[in-house]
């Protein structure tokens, strides 16, 4: 079966609001032959204070009118964490309020980062080293968490139906403050231990992030339980996760493929990006998360495409705005790849 089509994110750092900019990428894409744009909720300013900022709409209506060729699908905030037990009322607002957005512009799919627990600061740097490694927050509460999680998306899920939505958690990569870990772990040896081995075996560090690792994610999602919540599979950040967390990547796709319903594609070189989050040093060094187009990184494209056969959801292009000048032919290589894949 073909998929539905392919797609380009708008980028809410770069709009921030200012919807003659959304026209402006919109033309872009449309321009481009794109099928499909993602919209970050946060972007366009359509939320205020927890519920949907009727103002703000009736003005993105008015730009989509403009361009009647293009379809959406919507991304939610990237902060937003149904795991946050402190802000959890507001949490659950905004995520309700985001898919009465998708349903005002009649997208099918909204995408969720996966929730995780928060670390403090003492995990940042040499501090990580002081004490126990997730010693705090305790196991009882991250799986406390998880479960507040999973009840809340099945009753999400319930309001999300019956406005055509499907709910999607995207797999994580390596934060920040496990970033830290994998800059001085590699070279720091407490009592003897290689400690990035130690507290990487068997997953451990993923589990305030359970999203890093594929296989807890498809434990997750598969434990919510609705038929109309599944996967956003971003490549991109599976590549990393794999290569930080020690799973193959290969077979973890495979294993997410069934409950699969929507696909972020971007390029990277598999090396997390460590303390310094800044793109143009990640660039020339090749670390992180690069939201490249595809074909500029390391991803083994062909092999992930023949594991998703009977995806029949959207392919979306997930590229920082500063690849904008390479969108057509990051469009062409995606598509002809699909076609060789047998996906288009």
């Amino acid at each position: 079966m073909a998929i539905k089509g392919i797609g380009i994110n708008a980028h809410g750092g770069r709009l921030d609001g200012r919807l003659e900019l959304l026209e402006q990428d919109l033309a872009c894409f449309q321009r481009a032959g794109f099928d499909y744009v993602e919209m970050p909720v946060h972007g366009v300013d359509a939320i205020l204070n927890g519920r949907l900022n009727l103002r703000q709409m009736k003005r993105v209506r008015e730009a989509f009118a403009k361009f009647p060729r293009l379809k959406y699908t919507v991304h939610c905030s990237n902060w937003l964490n149904l795991m946050d037990a402190e802000e959890f009322p507001l949490h659950r607002s905004i995520f309700e309020a985001s898919i009465d957005f998708a349903s005002e512009i009649e997208a099918e799919i909204l995408v969720y980062h996966s929730g995780k627990v928060e670390l403090g600061d003492e995990y940042l740097g040499h501090a990580a080293f002081t004490r126990e490694l997730l010693s705090i927050p305790d196991r009882t509460f991250i799986e406390d968490q998880e479960r507040v999680e999973r009840e809340t998306l099945a009753e999400l899920a319930e309001v999300a139906g019956r406005k055509g939505v499907t709910i999607c958690v995207e797999n994580a990569d390596p934060r920040v403050d496990e970033g830290a870990v994998w800059e001085l772990a590699r070279r720091v040896r407490v009592n003897g231990v290689d400690l990035f081995h130690h507290i990487t075996s068997g997953g451990d560090i993923a589990l305030y992030n359970y999203g890093g690792v594929i296989e807890c994610l498809v434990r997750q999602v598969g434990g919510v339980g609705r038929d109309n919540v599944g996967i956003t599979l971003d490549v991109g950040h599976a590549y990393i996760a794999s290569n930080y967390y020690g799973f193959d990547f290969l077979d973890a796709i495979a294993l997410a493929s069934p409950l699969v319903r929507h696909i972020h594609v971007h390029d990277n070189f598999g090396t997390p990006a460590g303390l310094d989050r800044r793109q143009i040093v990640l660039i020339a060094e090749g670390k992180g998360d690069l939201h490249m187009p595809v074909g500029w990184g390391k991803i083994p494209y062909r092999e992930v495409f023949s594991r998703l056969k009977g995806y029949e959801g959207v392919v979306l292009l997930e590229l920082k705005p500063r690849y904008d000048a390479y969108l057509e032919d990051a469009l062409l290589g995606v598509r002809s790849l699909l076609e060789e894949c047998g996906l288009a």
